[in-house]
């Protein structure tokens, strides 16, 4: 079985795109089963800049067609307006992209931090389907081994941005002193939450958090000294608002134009937004609206760019880590593509001794039974001897090209599909 991966982010694919291909934490489940159904194994990782779909396939070709089949089904989205976007990996790549993955080098604000925890979360959820079995659980397991290696061994973490910090370094880069600012952040999950405390540690004091669950907002500003407020006020909350950060897992717009333009009529002040989720919370036509400024996920590319430079070079350090990690998993891979191999071949060898000694021992039926005995002796010891080397190679070079090579050689049929 090969390792495949198939996916689009940030660098290949839109907002608009990547938000067809969201799967948000209420939708996991659901489509994990219509992964399971067409597939019947693997892992989805979605996040704010990927939709990733990574399972065990007979082969490349076959997981390439049944995963984008499975993305352009489950998303209901035309295979044309995909195709283009989709990048595909298997095996050693497959490997090296997700370590990557978990380390932080693919993500939009290099070596961030809350991508561990995503790619924790996607195996999590397919372990809980029974969609991961002894191959991915080593793989994913060693992914998240390989991200918390990477943050303690270099500085690719250190002072890094999340999303939601990048996206309070827009505000604050647009707009200066955020502490005469009033604040809205809608949505309490991760991001929110992480956007909540950056604000709150740039300065701002006058703090508003909502969330559809009541008490995780109030939860959130006895923590910050901030204010609480019900999901079903958000509509007057935005008239107070100069700030409002919006990360919900919603499919659909939270905020709509209609929303802002009423809270508008009371509020002449600019207001400026910053939707971080995906998709999207804030509908794209409050841009017409005058006397405000919206930004989404993709507008952080100008703080992320400055945040890579300065990790250029913790980003080659764990490169390096990357690379002597995937040459380790690479190495148990294939290990385990020779054993049955081995296997086969001595199992093969002792079918041949088997006929032959017995073909024999007709051949001379003047034998006792000791005699019986070291003839038969003599057979296992030649065929041992004959075998060792090809199965000592084997399991040496543990190279899936000349594994297959010895199971065309001795009819072994074809292995490691």
């Amino acid at each position: 079985m090969k390792i495949v991966a198939i996916g689009l982010n940030h660098q290949t694919a839109n907002l608009a795109l990547r938000e067809q291909l969201a799967v948000g934490p209420e939708e996991m489940n659901e489509a994990l089963e219509t992964l399971r159904l067409r597939i019947g194994n693997g892992a989805i990782l979605s996040t704010c800049n990927r939709s990733e779909v990574y399972a065990l396939m007979p082969s490349v070709a076959k997981g390439t067609e049944s995963l984008t089949g499975f993305l352009t089904a489950y998303h209901r989205v035309a295979r044309r307006e995909i195709e283009p976007h989709l990048y595909t990996y298997s095996q050693r790549k497959a490997v090296q992209h997700l370590f990557r993955v978990a380390c932080g080098l693919d993500s939009l604000i290099l070596g961030e931090a809350q991508i561990l925890g995503q790619v924790r979360d996607a195996y999590g959820a397919a372990s809980r389907m029974g969609l991961v079995g002894g191959t991915f659980s080593r793989l994913f397991h060693q992914a998240l081994r390989v991200g918390k290696r990477a943050r303690r061994e270099t500085n690719i973490g250190r002072n890094a941005l999340s999303i939601s910090r990048a996206a309070v370094e827009l505000a604050r880069r647009a707009l200066g002193d955020l502490s005469n600012k009033r604040v809205l952040v809608i949505g309490l999950g991760d991001a929110g939450r992480l956007a909540a405390q950056a604000l709150s540690d740039a300065g701002a004091t006058d703090i508003t958090v909502t969330n559809r669950t009541y008490q995780r907002a109030v939860d959130m500003a006895s923590q910050l000294g901030g204010r609480a407020v019900p999901f079903n006020c958000l509509g007057d909350m935005m008239e107070e608002a100069d700030i409002v950060v919006s990360a919900t897992g919603s499919p659909g717009y939270v905020i709509t134009a209609e929303m802002v333009a009423q809270a508008r009529v009371s509020n002449d002040r600019p207001l400026f937004l910053i939707d971080i989720a995906v998709p999207r919370d804030i509908d794209p036509a409050v841009k017409a609206l005058s006397g405000l400024f919206l930004y989404d996920i993709d507008d952080l590319e100008t703080v992320a760019e400055a945040n890579r430079r300065l990790r250029e070079q913790e980003a080659q350090k764990v490169e390096g880590i990357v690379d002597e990690e995937v040459g380790r998993f690479m190495e148990w891979l294939s290990s385990l593509e020779v054993i049955p191999t081995v296997a086969a071949l001595r199992e093969r060898a002792d079918t041949i001794r088997t006929q032959e000694l017995a073909r024999v021992m007709k051949c001379l039926p003047g034998l006792d039974l000791e005699e019986q005995r070291k003839l038969a002796a003599f057979s296992k010891a030649m065929v041992k001897k004959l075998m060792h080397q090809p199965i000592a190679s084997l399991k040496e070079r543990r190279d899936p090209a000349y594994t297959q090579a010895a199971r065309d050689l001795f009819d072994l049929g074809r292995g490691g599909e």
